[in-house]
């Protein structure tokens, strides 16, 4: 089953929307609920360890230098033995967001694209110890934190993400390719809280004020799909990860996602992924 976490921002007393946990001290939570959906930004780096991390039906091997990158509510999963040494880098988007004249930086980084085809980034040696050097800078800012200052904290952060998604860009050419339009950018998070109630390109065009024809243009562009398949894309990867963690049943599942009927939800997933609702959850869960 899956369990979400919510940001715990007053765990310092005072709010603060930033947090370094060493991994081995996630144990209990790793291992109670080694399925989780984040409600915030999530950077998992790796230090030693082994096993499978897996982001959204994408696996990648756990080994040290491995950095995994989570947007808020993609489903992660641990498939390990032993609990890895590392650090789990979290932070809601707006710590950042309300102290940058742009309001987008987050969403602009490439590694934290929800359509990015690896989601994990390898650091040479020399790599992760300037990333955990900057990360103990962080811990230290943490443990002096006042509500007053947190402009250290910002520029710590901001300093990982730069370096982080500088390293993504080399690992994955095209994913920097282009600056994401500030409509596509508004669509992407609409369609990701509404996909399961609004799958018409026009419900979305008429949220952004723009035609439907211009906001498939603009899709098309920037993302490589049309508006429709992009909306079609993110249903069936809810189904997906209601088939693959937990027990509801298809007629509920197509009614969650607010399909007319069952068989009309089995035809859509079978066409999208060739295999039927049933199929996938068989062969997800072996």
């Amino acid at each position: 089953m899956i369990t979400q976490y919510d940001f715990f921002k007053t765990k310092y007393g005072e709010e603060l929307l930033i947090d370094l946990i060493r991994l081995e001290d996630l144990e209990k939570y790793i291992r109670s609920s080694p399925v989780q959906r984040l409600t915030y930004y999530d950077i998992t780096i790796i230090a030693e360890g082994q096993g499978t991390f897996i982001i959204d039906n994408c696996e990648r091997p756990i080994v040290a230098g491995s950095v995994f990158f989570s947007a808020p509510h993609q489903i992660r999963e641990w498939r390990i033995d032993n609990i890895p040494k590392g650090y789990a880098l979290i932070f809601e988007e707006e710590f950042l967001c309300t102290f940058f004249n742009d309001a987008r930086f987050v969403k602009h980084l490439s590694c934290f694209h929800s359509d990015a085809p690896a989601h994990v980034l390898m650091l040479t040696p020399a790599d992760l110890r300037t990333i955990s050097n900057l990360l103990e800078d962080i811990k230290n800012e943490i443990s002096v934190f006042k509500s007053t200052d947190t402009h250290v904290l910002r520029a710590l952060l901001y300093q990982v993400l730069a370096l982080l998604n500088r390293k993504f860009m080399s690992a994955y050419p095209s994913s920097g390719e282009k600056r994401m339009n500030r409509h596509v950018s508004s669509f992407v998070q609409l369609v990701s809280a509404h996909h399961h109630l609004h799958r018409s390109v026009e419900y979305y065009a008429g949220q952004l004020h723009i035609t439907a024809g211009h906001l498939n243009s603009l899709v098309k562009d920037q993302l490589g799909v049309s508006a429709k398949k992009y909306i079609l894309n993110q249903n069936i990867l809810e189904a997906k990860r209601m088939l693959r963690y937990t027990d509801r049943s298809i007629d509920e599942i197509a009614s969650a996602l607010n399909y007319e009927n069952t068989t009309y939800f089995i035809r859509t997933f079978s066409t999208h992924t060739h295999a039927t609702p049933l199929q996938f959850r068989r062969q997800s869960n072996p």
